[in-house]
């Protein structure tokens, strides 16, 4: 009896060491496969994290590469029309092709008088009756006497017979500070229209960068 309850007890004894075993065994495979795990998913998330990085940087370079690039064309643009702007007074001096300065000057006159005379109204306009305009001078055009009174006496019957209003030009005694160019206004200043160089290039300055960087930005 004694031997068969100490083989019992024996054998019950092997079979918690060998379910211990087993257990631990299990325990052990399980914590390799975790430990695997985890080391997959730092690894997938360093990677998406090293991929996100470069993408931030690239994009970062380019979007400064555009930066100083749209800085380079609006410099060199703006030295462009600073260059123009200074070339007029070698026009005033040497002309223009076959254009003197004073003939530009009458040109803008011209134009800046009957667009102010394309703008005025029929019923405001009675039989006979004139439309006084003045004329502005830089300083310099008018103690150069680029405009003078001959010229408007011609610019009159001109711009009279083109635009079918009554013109009278006569010169004003205020002076704009520019390097050149005409300012044109009703004698009641209600219209104006502003022909001075710098002006002109203010209106342009669109179509003028745009050409400007064509010629000096030329794609490879």
């Amino acid at each position: 009896m004694i031997e068969k309850i100490i083989k019992e007890a024996s054998e019950e004894s092997e079979r918690l060491i060998s379910e211990a075993r087993e257990n631990g065994n299990k325990k052990y495979r399980d914590a390799v496969k975790e430990i695997e795990l985890q080391k997959r998913r730092f690894i997938e998330l360093e990677e998406r994290k090293g991929v996100a990085d470069k993408e931030r940087i690239t994009r970062a370079a380019n979007r400064d590469a555009r930066k100083s690039r749209w800085k380079t064309k609006e410099e060199a643009a703006k030295k462009v029309l600073h260059l123009a702007l200074e070339q007029i007074t070698a026009v005033k001096t040497d002309g223009f092709m076959d254009y003197s300065y004073p003939s530009i000057l009458a040109g803008l006159i011209k134009k800046s008088a009957i667009s102010i005379a394309g703008d005025i109204d029929t019923m405001e306009q009675g039989p006979g009756q004139e439309q006084e305009l003045e004329v502005i001078l830089s300083e310099d055009d008018a103690a150069s006497s680029s405009v003078d009174h001959e010229m408007l006496t011609e610019l009159e019957d001109e711009i009279s017979r083109d635009s079918g209003v009554n013109v009278r030009l006569s010169l004003s005694d205020e002076r704009i500070k520019s390097v050149g160019g005409v300012i044109i206004r009703r004698k009641d200043g209600t219209v104006v229209v502003n022909n001075m160089f710098e002006q002109r290039m203010a209106r342009l300055s669109s179509s003028l960068r745009e050409e400007i960087e064509k010629r000096l930005f030329v794609e490879r």
